[in-house]
């Protein structure tokens, strides 16, 4: 099993997993923490590496050696798995090409002489991803989100197609607009900071702005309209099945963006809230049995604890009662979610 895993983290971190093979790895990693810290090892190298932009030289023994002296190893058995950890990092390199794709631009103004390299960036259920782009934007991905983005930007703008949650540094340059894609509405800027949470399962669409300027807008056969500018401190909540926008200013957006420091922030939110942010971040689903559950309010901060610890926490502070089901394994030998079922 152990060979596996490795096999799983490393396809993992080149972008190569089925989706069977991602909850399978998921689960292994939530329920073993063993697993946990070999899948942090590989993260750690990995960002030395600087494999979070591709064709990018590495010096993989720099690396390793820094890795190593930062987490003092001493035993030749760890050291002789790192280096295993570096080869198998560096296989990943020479087949990189199974993360990255290309297509040909055809959009008015856009055409290339040359095909556009894509890259594509996940970050696994119950962990974040934080890296930069080419122009120099920053980026860091929420659990269980994927943004799609070129190497290179070329053309007349820069654009970015998310699914999930993301919360962007753009780099400034008034002469190309940075544009982030999503199922149904588009936020331009120019160079700004703010979070965008467009999972696909859910009915929302929500624009968080920290600062800056930045134009919300729609697509629809070749059309684009503006439907909204945000300023700072504003929520834009776009509903997408009566599609309309609601905007509000909000005092405190620690909620909202505490996620990328590893913070899961309850402030006077309401079960449903509760509900979807404990799905996404633990990759679980919740069902809420009790009907009187849905009038009262939570507020709490947890720091990377356990999904067992969180349930633990709000059943001890709130009339909450809780089941949590494990995950079982289905006629294809993946596993369904575990379930969160609040009574």
């Amino acid at each position: 099993m152990q060979d596996k895993i490795h096999i799983l983290i490393s396809k993992y971190f080149i972008g190569n997993l089925s989706d069977s093979e991602r909850r399978d790895l998921e689960i292994h990693i939530e329920s073993n923490p063993s697993a946990r810290k070999i899948f942090d090892d590989y993260h750690l190298l990995w960002e030395e590496s600087g494999q979070k932009r591709v064709l990018k030289p590495i010096d993989v023994e720099e690396a390793l050696n820094r890795t190593k002296s930062r987490l003092s190893f001493r035993k030749v058995r760890l050291i002789q798995y790192l280096i295993r950890v570096a080869a198998v990092l560096i296989l990943a390199l020479l087949f990189s090409s199974t993360y990255i794709y290309f297509f040909r631009v055809t959009s008015p103004g856009d055409i290339l002489e040359h095909p556009v390299m894509m890259q594509e960036v996940s970050a696994i259920f119950g962990t974040r991803s934080k890296f930069q782009l080419s122009d120099g934007t920053t980026v860091c991905l929420n659990s269980g989100s994927k943004l799609i983005f070129p190497v290179e930007f070329k053309g007349k703008s820069r654009k970015v197609e998310l699914q999930g949650e993301a919360y962007f540094e753009v780099f400034h340059n008034p002469l190309k607009p940075f544009v982030v894609k999503t199922s149904d509405l588009n936020v331009k800027v120019l160079g700004t900071v703010f979070n965008l949470q467009a999972y696909p399962e859910s009915n929302e669409i929500s624009t968080t702005l920290v600062h800056g300027k930045v134009i919300l807008e729609r697509e629809l056969s070749g059309v684009t309209t503006q439907i909204a500018e945000l300023k700072p401190l504003d929520r834009a909540i776009f509903n997408l099945s009566g599609k309309m926008i609601t905007i509000k200013s909000e005092e405190d957006l620690d909620k909202y963006i505490a996620w990328k420091d590893g913070k899961l922030v309850f402030f006077n939110d309401p079960i449903e809230n509760v509900a979807e942010k404990l799905g996404n971040w633990y990759n679980v689903k919740v069902k809420i049995n009790k009907e009187e559950l849905k009038r009262f309010r939570f507020t709490a901060t947890f720091t990377d604890e356990p999904i067992e610890q969180v349930l633990e926490l709000l059943s001890k502070s709130s009339p909450i009662k809780y089941q949590l089901k494990k995950a079982t394994r289905l006629s294809d030998n993946s596993y369904s979610k575990r379930e969160v079922i609040f009574n």
